[in-house]
C-alpha cells in the first residue's frame, strides 16, 4: 500500500470528484478524514471506503466556514497526532446567495464575494491551520483541486453559458497560491501542488447537460448525456476546444493523479500543476 498510516484530509468528499479522491487514497491505504456538507453524503464515502478495505471517518460540515476547518484539523490531531495529506477540493457554485449590496454593482459584487468564499478562501484558510501540523511533524502534502478553467479562458460562448468569470478567477488564483505555498513551505518538508480536472460528469455537468438541452435552442431535445459526450467528439467547436484523447475524464482519473502526488513517488514535484482533461487545455 503507497499510503499505509498516512492520515488524509478530504475536503467536500461526499460525491463527485472528491469522492473519487477519497476512495482512491482509503484503497491505498490511508485513514481518510471525509468532509462533506452533508452528513449523509460524508457517511455513504466512508462506509464505501470501508467496503474497499480502508479506513476512513466521516466529518460532515460546511468546510467553507472557518469554525468548521478548524474543528475537523483539531479533531484530527487529537485523535491521530499529526496530519500528512491534505486535498482541498471544496469549490463550485455557493450553496446560496446573501442579499445583495443596495448599490448598482451589488449583484455583481455578491457573485464575485460568493465565488471567492467558495473556491478560494477555504482552502487558504485549510492549508494554513494544516501547514502548521505539518511544520511540527516537519512533512506533508498538500494537493489543491482547481480547473482547467483556471488555466485560460474558455470561449465566449462558454462563458456566457456554462462558466462565470468569477468561477475562473478564483481557479487561477488557487494556482497562483499552490506556487506560493510550495515556496513558503517546501524548507518544511511540505510538498504543494495542484490538479486540474478536465470535464467530468458530475452533478455541475450533469446539471449543465440539462440546462443546454432544454434551454439552448440549438441542442434543444437531446439526450443530456448523450450532448455531454458530444464535447469530447468536437461535436461544439463553439464552446469547446479540441481534446484529441476523445474521451471523457472521470472521477477516478482525478483520484489517480493526487494519489501520484501524495505518494513518494512525487517527493521532489512540488509547486506544479497536473492538468488531468484529455488534452483540451495545453501549457
Amino acid at each position: 500500500m503507497k499510503l499505509g498510516k498516512k492520515i488524509a484530509i478530504v475536503s467536500a468528499a461526499g460525491r463527485g470528484i472528491g469522492k473519487g479522491i477519497a476512495k482512491a487514497l482509503g484503497e491505498e491505504g490511508a485513514t481518510v478524514i471525509v468532509n462533506s456538507f452533508s452528513e449523509a453524503t460524508a457517511n455513504q464515502c466512508a462506509s464505501e471506503i470501508e467496503a474497499l478495505g480502508g479506513h476512513a471517518i466521516p466529518r460532515p460540515g460546511d468546510i467553507t466556514n472557518p469554525v468548521t476547518i478548524m474543528a475537523v484539523v483539531k479533531e484530527t490531531i487529537d485523535q491521530f497526532g499529526k496530519i500528512d495529506i491534505l486535498v482541498n477540493n471544496v469549490g463550485a457554485g455557493p450553496k446560496e446567495f446573501s442579499k445583495p449590496p443596495e448599490h448598482p454593482l451589488g449583484r455583481i459584487e455578491n457573485i464575485w464575494n460568493a465565488m471567492y468564499g467558495q473556491n478560494l478562501l477555504p482552502a487558504v484558510l485549510m492549508t494554513e491551520a494544516v501547514a502548521t501540523q505539518m511544520k511540527k511533524q516537519e512533512g506533508g502534502k498538500i494537493v489543491n483541486i482547481s480547473s482547467i478553467a483556471g488555466i485560460d479562458s474558455f470561449s465566449p460562448k462558454m462563458l456566457n453559458d456554462f462558466v462565470h468569470p468569477s468561477y475562473s478567477a478564483m481557479k487561477a488564483a488557487l494556482i497562483s497560491y499552490t506556487k506560493t505555498c510550495a515556496d513558503l513551505l517546501g524548507p518544511s518538508n511540505i510538498n504543494v501542488n495542484a490538479v486540474c480536472p478536465g470535464i467530468v460528469y458530475t452533478d455541475a455537468w450533469k446539471q449543465n447537460a440539462e440546462r443546454a438541452t432544454e434551454k439552448i435552442p440549438e441542442f434543444q431535445g437531446r439526450d443530456p448525456r448523450k450532448w455531454f459526450e458530444g464535447i469530447f467528439s468536437d461535436e461544439y467547436p463553439q464552446y469547446f476546444d479540441r481534446t484529441p484523447l476523445r474521451r471523457e475524464q472521470s472521477t477516478e482519473d482525478m483520484g489517480n493523479a493526487v494519489l501520484f502526488l501524495v505518494s513518494e513517488s512525487s517527493m521532489n514535484i512540488t509547486g506544479q500543476t497536473i492538468i488531468v482533461d484529455g488534452g483540451m487545455f495545453k501549457v
